[in-house]
């Protein structure tokens, strides 16, 4: 009874080391970022079929075009003139 015991709050301890631990690495809230914390925001994301995708990214204010595919991210351009 008593090993049966230990082992639940070994296990238990276990348990709540890693959502500690996964709480940490991820951010606040389970993994959602308070909103203005970070200085990347997309604006618009849109699937051009298969696993290529064109994102629209805001950094301080300058919007990029990026292309993501398989094989990474590239910058396709710098976005000017937007409201």
């Amino acid at each position: 009874m008593a090993s049966s015991l230990l082992s639940i709050s070994v296990l238990f301890g276990v348990l709540l080391g890693a959502t500690f631990l996964l709480r940490r690495l991820r951010g606040t809230a389970w993994g959602r970022r308070a909103v203005g914390q970070s200085p990347i925001h997309i604006a618009a994301v849109r699937g051009l079929g298969g696993q290529n995708t064109l994102v629209i990214a805001e950094v301080e204010g300058h919007r990029f075009l990026l292309g993501v595919s398989r094989g990474g991210i590239s910058t396709i351009g710098r976005i000017d003139g937007h409201e």
